[in-house]
């Protein structure tokens, strides 16, 4: 309806609140803000709808958001749309929003995990300015990054970005901002992530979650579809849970192994809450071959993990190679700041033995690779379907279906 309509009908009837708010609606339109605060003040005073003086209320804090410098009167309109309908989202969306923009991140989390408590997935709302849940989760991940900690507002970024089906523009937001401060330590598996996790295996509805950084441990059972009491090579084992590749292994489905690290401290916490073997040593200096004699090793050792820093070539020229086969090797050759030397040095000994690059350039973003794993086929035949062929591989996209949430 146009405005000359709508003022013919207010100019009949001056004093109905529906007719009010409409004629606001329009001179909101052509951002002729005084006519369009005036008449919203005057459809709300006129109604004992709270709907509508509620849709009043938005409407006199859009006004004011539009004319900057006005954000205690932002500020107070929204806040007596709450305070007539506290259980609806899009005045709590209104001052995220408001908030983020002013730099006040602990009243922009408030709002934000108020309104998505409120929200009840009915989507948008354009008439309020209400862009939809997806946009409170971003600025509650905002405000956590700047209130709670950077990785705890990562991990929010990184699951809004890679788990939902975002319009284009709320996910070139995020895109940026994840560019800007950085992917998440850690991308972990959890339970609710089950029906996208391409590999599926045997009792894997027993994780709740998973400890290795990006998917180690899951690949290792995948690859072996959940095999119970395999066993483990561990070098460069650090903390005894926390980004840890063989917690689950020994927890979940009975694997031992030998973990190997050379602080002390790490292995005192190892061996006080881990029930498998921890030797706290220099890895470069270990006779691996008679070490494996004084502990009974099998010539197949189910998984090797090699994550030494710049001692991880010089560790895997120590393993008698000749003698042991290991099914599934992970090697850190971090080449996204190391350059592809240590890489190319360990493709060629690993080949050599028979071993097989499964996942090229594992990487924690789309484009930092840091790792290789390895199968060798005389200890473990890989499912096909786990068989990457591209260079580099983004290990959500690796390990995760791509269909996103709603």
């Amino acid at each position: 309806m146009s405005l000359q309509k709508v003022l013919e009908k207010h100019i009949m009837d001056p004093k109905n609140p529906p007719l009010c708010y409409d004629l606001a609606k329009e001179y909101d339109k052509l951002e002729n803000g005084a006519m369009a605060v005036s008449l919203y003040l005057k459809s709300a005073d006129l109604s004992d709808d709270k709907q509508l003086q509620y849709k009043a209320m938005i409407g006199i804090g859009r006004c004011y958001d539009r004319q900057r410098d006005r954000g205690f009167t932002v500020e107070g309109a929204f806040m007596d749309a709450i305070a007539l309908l506290p259980n609806r989202p899009e005045a709590h969306y209104l001052l995220a929003r408001h908030y983020s923009k002013i730099t006040e991140w602990k009243k922009c989390l408030m709002h934000s995990n108020i309104g998505l408590e409120s929200d009840d997935d009915n989507g948008k709302n354009i008439e309020l300015g209400y862009d939809g849940w997806k946009y409170l989760k971003y600025f509650q991940a905002l405000a956590t990054w700047q209130i709670a900690g950077q990785q705890n507002g990562k991990e929010l970024l990184f699951d809004l970005k890679y788990k939902y089906d975002l319009e284009s523009d709320l996910k070139l937001k995020i895109s940026e901002k994840l560019d800007r401060i950085f992917y998440p330590d850690i991308i972990p598996y959890v339970c609710d992530d089950q029906d996208r996790y391409k590999f599926p295996f045997e009792d894997i509805d027993l994780i709740q979650k998973n400890h290795s950084k990006h998917f180690q441990d899951m690949f290792v059972l995948s690859a072996y579809r959940g095999k119970r009491e395999g066993s483990y090579l561990e070098i460069g084992s650090g903390d005894p849970f926390v980004h840890n590749n063989t917690a689950l292994l020994e927890e979940e489905f009975g694997w031992k192994g030998i973990s190997i690290d050379i602080s002390e401290a790490l292995c005192y916490s190892f061996s006080e809450s881990r029930r498998n073997t921890v030797i706290c040593a220099d890895a470069t200096q270990i006779d691996y071959e008679q070490l494996f004699k004084m502990h009974s090793v099998d010539n197949k050792i189910d998984y090797l993990q090699i994550d030494c820093d710049d001692f991880s070539i010089a560790v895997l020229e120590k393993l008698p190679f000749a003698r042991y086969k290991f099914g599934i090797v992970t090697f850190e050759h971090d080449s996204y700041r190391l350059g592809t030397d240590k890489k190319y040095q360990a493709k060629r000994i690993l080949e050599k033995h028979g071993y097989v690059c499964v996942v090229s350039n594992v990487s924690f973003t789309e484009g930092h690779p840091y790792e290789d794993w390895y199968y060798h086929p005389d200890v473990v035949e890989i499912p096909q379907e786990m068989k990457s062929k591209k260079d580099v591989n983004f290990i959500w996209d690796y390990m995760m279906d791509s269909e996103p949430l709603k």
